[in-house]
């Protein structure tokens, strides 16, 4: 732990001495440590470092939200920018039970439908990514979809419908790809949001936002949850026009296609067996039906073998 002294000694300035343990817990794009104190139990120091293309946005939902969706915060800084929170206890929906999903299912998707709302209601400038000022860095959306996809595309190059799905779903839908400039959450997956164990919904990591159309946000939760019960009760409530459940297949296209191509440059080969958290069906296979859905034959893309 010597490597990571500096940041051993922020948290211990900011307990006031009061650190019994401390272990390492995730160093990706922020770095995250397990605080065992005598005060609190155990707390999560997150020290927020952006080694990704987002910028970690988590501190700003708490002005944004009913905190009881959110952890509970002991202390944050902005200089240098972190933040400690009380641990939470309960199951992340990947952990859930199909029977707990049955019994809980209304209640996870009211606090998703507040959450998209909410956040969704905040408008920005700009598209895409966010800057420090949490205006998005592309003039228009499809100039920003446009680049992110055809940039997935050509990681997923050669695997079948993969490798060309955005190029298909643009030639016949890319008129539908228009909306308002609204913050949205876009890594609201099945491992970051819990049922606690007092029976409250918490978003756990939700700090990855960009500007966009408020039904890309909806997209990604689908990519995670179609044809499961979480996916059904969710259509039901938002009661969505045709063009607009066209757009969501769309965007949970995207989304997946995004997850598996993140796993590609991570070393994974086998993207035919990738399954979302909290499914049971691989990406492949919800893709292709959601392709199937909109009317897109997968049996004549033409690809490579891999």
């Amino acid at each position: 732990m010597e490597d990571n002294k500096e940041y051993i000694d922020i948290i211990k300035n900011a307990l006031d001495g009061d650190v019994m343990k401390v272990d390492l817990v995730s160093q990706t794009s922020n770095i995250v440590f397990k605080v065992q104190t005598e005060k609190y139990g155990i707390v999560y120091a997150k020290f927020y470092l952006n080694r990704s293309s987002h910028i970690d946005n988590e501190m700003h939902l708490y002005s944004l939200l009913d905190q009881k969706y959110l952890k509970e915060p002991i202390v944050s800084s902005e200089n240098p920018k972190f933040a400690i929170f009380k641990e939470l206890k309960g199951k992340v929906l990947d952990e859930l039970s199909p029977e707990e999903i049955t019994a809980n299912k209304e209640k996870i998707v009211d606090s998703l439908i507040y959450f998209y709302e909410t956040i969704g209601s905040q408008k920005t400038k700009g598209f895409g990514i966010l800057d420090e000022n949490m205006n998005g860095t592309s003039e228009s959306f499809q100039d920003f979809i446009v680049k992110r996809q055809t940039g997935t595309e050509e990681v997923l190059k050669g695997y079948p419908v993969l490798g060309t799905a955005f190029s298909e779903i643009y030639k016949k839908y890319g008129t539908l790809l228009v909306g308002a400039n609204s913050l949205v959450p876009i890594d609201t997956n099945a491992k970051n949001v819990m049922l606690t164990d007092s029976g409250d919904v918490k978003f756990i990591d939700p700090g990855e936002l960009i500007s966009a159309p408020k039904l890309m946000g909806y997209g990604d939760f689908v990519a995670h949850t179609y044809k499961t019960e979480l996916y059904d009760s969710l259509i039901k409530k938002l009661n969505l026009s045709k063009e607009d459940e066209q757009r969501l297949r769309i965007y949970a296209v995207f989304s997946s296609l995004n997850v598996l191509a993140f796993l590609k440059n991570l070393g994974v080969r086998d993207l035919d067996k990738v399954i979302p958290y909290g499914n049971k069906y691989t990406f492949y296979s919800l893709i292709e039906e959601h392709l199937k859905e909109l009317g897109i034959n997968t049996q004549n893309i033409d690809v490579e073998d891999r």
